[in-house]
């Protein structure tokens, strides 16, 4: 009998790999229990410091500790303790002390204080070039130290001995325990850092957790194995003795070996395969909005695309509704705002309920906003003398019929020709971080669930999504609202700040909301149901297969 589980967000963590240790049968692995899982396409880095994608993200979440994890509680999540057991505030909230737990990493050294502090500078010290930076600049001194203005040794962290690590803040910070378990905080071992250099986290050789988990392989664009880490504190609340991740782009093979049961789960899109994978036994699909974004990002250094009128006019010009019907089977929803539906205000409830989408006021005609930039610019008024390059991270079979899609839409709306760009991950954000395109393709998701997860991204000309553009007001609005401890008035801030960034200033393009359609054998128990829930592959329990 199917069972359909219904939530209010998703396992956004659950998106692994695909070894056979079982599979789908009754038999159990001579290994014990494992996980069968995916990847879309390999990790850039292990580095919690340097990496940002959210490949490398769903490993880490395995096989790292942060000082909190945010645990499901059946509908509901509770911030419970992780490498630290205890915390507490002074009473506006600026200075945070905590506690840790007696932890070890996966090669027996002690888990300190020490190591969450180098783990914060590093990503915090403008020489590393992290572009997680920005999560944590609310630290004292930080916003001084990325900018270069301080050493990094003025960093408000400190180790008070091996087991208690204190946190002072520039300001009050509303939702900082939620910055708590993003990887800008994790621990980072210095000693490694400094022994491989530039190659940390680049080979299981020179990576090391203090998670659930240890990865004991990864083999380039093949598959990446976890393994349960016994020196883990809380070893014994983790079920899984593996973890297999494969790397899979192709997503026929990843349905196929879903249905064969070499796959333990499978997010699915596809209307054939889904009328498929809803008639079979023994299999629970999970549906829910997600606070993920499908989104174009233009160049504004571009000589093109530094008009605001042009951007407006190709973010005008995508039918959301249509794309949605035909790239997306209906499956998610189209969104003209930046911050994503099932993103929570507090007590408030989900911003998206309280404040429109900005690009709802745009009403110009496409074409007319098209025809007004080339006046601009001097560019004159044929559509078709522009040709402009649209990239895209990916080269799969899925990936050149949305982009042609994308081609013919602006081809016919606007008249301009459109040329496609298609790379593999590292080439794209190789491109896109040295300012080597003009319309990108990319997806985001928040780190922590607040909107302010999405509007710092922008803030501060910070480039974690390389637009190259910086507005003083916007930067404003995000700074206010960081340390806004009122929620009424700090979603006053987001709206004013995202309806300059969308309605105003048309940097991205953000073009679909994600929705989950996955499916998990029903022997696979524990798997989290909510998206911003942190506990990774922790409870995870595969024991019935």
């Amino acid at each position: 009998m199917k069972k359909k589980i219904i939530s209010a967000l998703l396992a956004a963590v659950m998106v692994f790999s695909l070894t056979a240790c079982g599979g789908g049968s009754d038999k159990k692995s001579a290994d014990g229990t494992c996980y069968n899982t995916y990847l879309d396409t390999d990790p850039t880095t292990m580095d919690p410091v340097k990496g940002n994608d959210t490949y490398s993200m769903g490993i880490l979440r395995n096989i790292m500790e942060p000082l909190t994890r945010l645990e499901e509680d059946g509908d509901k999540q509770e911030r419970k303790g992780a490498g630290a057991e205890s915390w507490e505030s002074n009473d506006d909230g600026t200075v945070w002390t905590f506690h840790l737990r007696d932890n070890k990493w996966s090669d027996g050294e002690p888990v300190t204080a020490d190591d969450y502090v180098y783990g914060m500078k590093q990503t915090l010290d403008p020489e590393a070039g992290s572009p997680n930076a920005f999560y944590i600049t609310c630290i004292k001194n930080g916003e001084a130290i990325y900018n270069g203005e301080k050493d990094v040794s003025e960093l408000g962290v400190k180790a008070v001995d091996d087991k208690t690590l204190e946190i002072t803040l520039e300001y009050s910070v509303p939702y900082f325990l939620s910055l708590t378990d993003t990887r800008a905080m994790y621990p980072v071992r210095e000693d490694l850092v400094e022994k491989y250099g530039e190659s940390y986290g680049a080979n299981v050789e020179s990576m090391v957790g203090c998670g659930p988990f240890k990865m004991t392989s990864w083999k380039r664009n093949s598959k990446i194995e976890l393994e349960k880490n016994e020196n883990y504190w809380d070893k014994d609340s983790v079920k899984l003795d593996k973890v297999n991740y494969q790397i899979v782009s192709d997503q026929t093979a990843r349905f196929n070996s879903f249905d064969s049961g070499s796959l333990d789960y499978v997010a699915c899109a596809d209307k054939e395969w889904i009328g498929r994978f809803d008639k079979k036994d023994k299999v629970d699909v999970v549906e829910a909005p997600i606070p993920t974004v499908r989104y174009d990002f233009f160049n504004c250094q571009d000589k093109i695309f530094s008009n605001v009128n042009i951007r407006k006019a190709f973010t005008m010009a995508v039918n959301r509704e249509d794309m949605c019907s035909v790239i997306y089977n209906d499956i998610h929803k189209p969104l003209y705002g930046w911050v994503p539906y099932s993103t929570s205000t507090g007590e408030l409830g989900e911003y998206r309920d309280q404040v429109e989408e900005p690009l709802k006021s745009i009403t110009e005609d496409p074409k007319e906003l098209l025809l007004k930039g080339m006046q601009e610019l001097g560019l004159g008024s044929d559509p078709s003398t522009l040709s402009i390059t649209y990239t895209l991270s990916g080269t799969t079979e899925w990936t050149r019929t949305y982009a042609t899609y994308c081609q013919q839409m602006w081809e016919k709306i606007l008249g301009v020709k459109v040329e496609l760009d298609f790379n593999e991950w590292g080439t794209f954000q190789s491109k896109t971080n040295n300012g080597e395109f003009q319309i990108a393709m990319m997806t985001w998701s928040i780190d922590y669930d607040d909107p302010m997860a999405m509007m710092e991204v922008f803030a501060g000309g910070s480039n974690m999504v390389p637009v190259f553009w910086q507005n003083e007001q916007y930067d404003s609005l995000v700074a206010q609202a960081r340390k806004e401890m009122d929620e009424k008035t700090r979603v006053d801030l987001y709206k004013q700040a995202e309806n300059i960034l969308l309605a105003d200033e048309c940097v991205i393009s953000p073009n679909v909301n994600e929705c989950t359609h996955s499916y998990y054998y029903q022997y696979v128990k524990n798997y989290n149901k909510l998206a911003s829930s942190t506990s990774g592959l922790k409870y995870v329990d595969t024991s019935a297969r």
